[in-house]
């Protein structure tokens, strides 16, 4: 396949817009003999005027290649083998030029790639050229390359016409690739909500057919991606995305259940205020918690099933808080979150029924806390979402501003 190779007086990628480690690695390659591109969401984004989070190279020097030619750097992965090159304050990623993954039943001979029955990628480290890279890639927008060796943009599979028409589409066939990897769903919610582009309705449909698959998806994994989908600035679009394409109930199979259940109508409220709430917190530069961020997502259906646990073991408010989060928690074998982190959504959400309490004394102590701002946060957002303790808020907030 020839690719649409666009020359640099017909594109807008400057030098001065790409960082100078990732400048140093692509001219590193170079020098050394190797085919070195810009590749992925960089030039995507470049491209569409935005700023890039990282940039990623791709090449044709294999990974023991990479590492020899650059000291500061290591191997990484066992999925897919890659390289970190670091540098003061970036580390730029390095991967070989991929193969297409071979048919389910062949094992190449260096048992390199392994393929699961259900097809599900465990293993691939098959190294191939440019163009089988390009296809192997997930969305066409994130498999434009930029040559440094002459500055053009290099296109196999349409990516730039994707770009102006703001569409997201999937490279090859979207149930293949959704089977190789469920985690592409995540990617692709993530993608069209961060750059508010649409997602091609072949891919929506399957995304429909394939959102169960994300069930056998390692739980590590799902934390991490979302993580990231929590970060992209974007979350009220994410949880918009999400329930249309039915994925919400398989990332979230309880609060899915009591969302949908003969009651559920009017529960989205706080959900779609608890992301709408992330967002401004993100733009306006606050580092969030990810204990904050899963208490205001499971907030109300904790305080639920708080409430139920006060009326049938008579437990006081805070100790039915703890004790209702930590089942909870108990239960999300989906996505492991790391045990200080369900520690601190204990502690935000357990310390709640404190915030009633408007003494000086009690001031003293509760401010004195580790977690006292992402509880008072917590309590803040809730006070307002749900109408309630405007009171008690508006004499914290003077504690706060008189600390």
């Amino acid at each position: 396949m020839e690719p649409q190779i666009t020359a640099r007086p017909d594109h807008s990628i400057s030098r001065k817009q790409i960082s100078d480690a990732a400048l140093k690695v692509l001219y590193g390659l170079k020098d050394a003999g190797y085919v070195a591109y810009l590749a992925g969401g960089g030039v995507r984004d470049l491209l569409l005027g935005r700023n890039p989070k990282d940039f990623d190279v791709a090449t044709s020097a294999t990974p023991e290649e990479v590492k020899r030619v650059f000291r500061n750097s290591r191997l990484i992965g066992r999925r897919f083998r890659l390289v970190h090159v670091y540098f003061h304050n970036e580390i730029i990623e390095v991967s070989t030029f991929r193969a297409p993954a071979p048919p389910a039943d062949e094992t190449p001979d260096d048992d390199n790639t392994f393929l699961a029955k259900d097809g599900l990628v465990l293993r691939d480290n098959l190294f191939g050229t440019p163009e089988e890279d390009a296809l192997r890639r997930d969305f066409t927008v994130n498999a434009l390359f930029y040559n440094i060796a002459d500055f053009s943009i290099i296109d196999y599979v349409h990516g730039r016409n994707d770009l102006e028409k703001r569409l997201l589409r999937v490279i090859g066939d979207p149930d293949q690739r959704f089977t190789e990897d469920p985690v592409r769903i995540l990617r692709a919610i993530r993608f069209a909500a961060a750059l508010d582009f649409e997602i091609e309705p072949s891919a929506r449909e399957a995304i429909r057919r394939h959102a169960a698959r994300l069930e056998d998806c390692s739980s590590s994994r799902l934390y991490e991606e979302i993580q990231k989908l929590l970060s992209c600035g974007k979350a009220e679009r994410v949880f918009t995305l999400c329930c249309e394409l039915s994925v919400f109930e398989h990332l979230f199979p309880e609060l899915g259940a009591w969302l949908n259940a003969p009651d559920g109508e009017g529960k989205t409220h706080w959900l779609k205020k608890s992301f709408a709430q992330i967002d401004r917190w993100r733009a306006a530069g606050f580092n969030i918690d990810p204990a904050l961020l899963f208490a205001l997502i499971y907030g109300e259906y904790n305080e639920w099933v708080a409430a139920q646990i006060m009326q049938s073991e008579e437990l006081q408010h805070a100790e039915a808080l703890i004790e209702a989060t930590h089942r909870h928690i108990r239960q999300l074998e989906r996505i492991r979150i790391p045990k200080a982190v369900t520690h601190h959504i204990a502690e935000i959400m357990s310390g709640q029924p404190r915030f009633l309490k408007t003494t000086p004394k009690n001031a003293q102590r509760i401010m004195r806390h580790r977690c006292f701002l992402d509880a008072f946060l917590y309590f803040k957002f809730a006070a307002r979402t749900a109408g309630r303790h405007s009171t008690e808020l508006d004499w914290w907030e003077q504690q706060r501003k008189s600390r």
